[in-house]
């Protein structure tokens, strides 16, 4: 596995850039690595960034509504297990959809990697915890014969679930790119070796 240092020096270069100090230049680094890019239209992916961020809001304030919910499900052990389990993976979830709704047209290696693991990770194992939740939260129904009212909290569970699996399943139909990064091959910077 590369160090951070070997994978900055792979995707970065150093170049002097004139100033007014000692030296007369400064060292400043350009991206020279290849750019991933979405082969959307500008559009048509501004629609899929606020998608993403409305079905991370939903699947959010779903998920709230059910583990805030005052009833004895609440209290369970596996219902709790599998919710506690699923706060963890929507923090990891909002970090994936704030990156790909932050992130421009053209992305570094790195941060595209970053984002690509997160959006096709995280929300589907945040479906799988909340369908857990809904289905241990059924079955402590059947089991000890719950209130019919009690039904408001697996179904908020399976529409959070929902949520989180349309986002992965639209993420992973996105068509994209690598392109060349024509930095370098410019000439308007001078490179130096580090």
């Amino acid at each position: 596995m590369k160090t951070f240092q070997e994978s900055f020096e792979e995707g970065y270069m150093a170049y002097e850039e004139p100033c007014d100090n000692k030296r007369g230049f400064r060292v400043r680094y350009a991206y020279v690595g290849m750019w991933y890019v979405y082969s959307l239209a500008k559009e048509e992916l501004a629609r899929y960034k606020r998608i993403f961020v409305l079905l991370c809001a939903l699947g959010t304030a779903s998920f709230a509504g059910a583990a805030l919910w005052n009833c004895e499900l609440n209290y369970r052990s596996f219902p709790i297990l599998f919710s506690g389990l699923s706060l963890a993976a929507f923090l990891f979830q909002w970090l994936g959809v704030i990156s790909f709704a932050a992130a421009g047209e053209r992305n570094t290696d790195q941060s595209f990697r970053q984002m690509n693991t997160i959006l096709r990770v995280a929300p589907l194992v945040n479906a799988l915890l909340l369908l857990g939740a809904a289905v241990s939260c059924i079955v402590l129904m059947v089991l000890n014969g719950y209130s019919v009212r009690m039904i408001v909290v697996p179904l908020l569970y399976l529409l959070s679930g929902i949520c989180c699996f349309l986002i992965t399943f639209f993420y992973r139909a996105l068509p994209f790119e690598k392109q060349e990064n024509r930095t370098a091959k410019d000439g308007s910077k001078k490179f130096i070796r580090m």
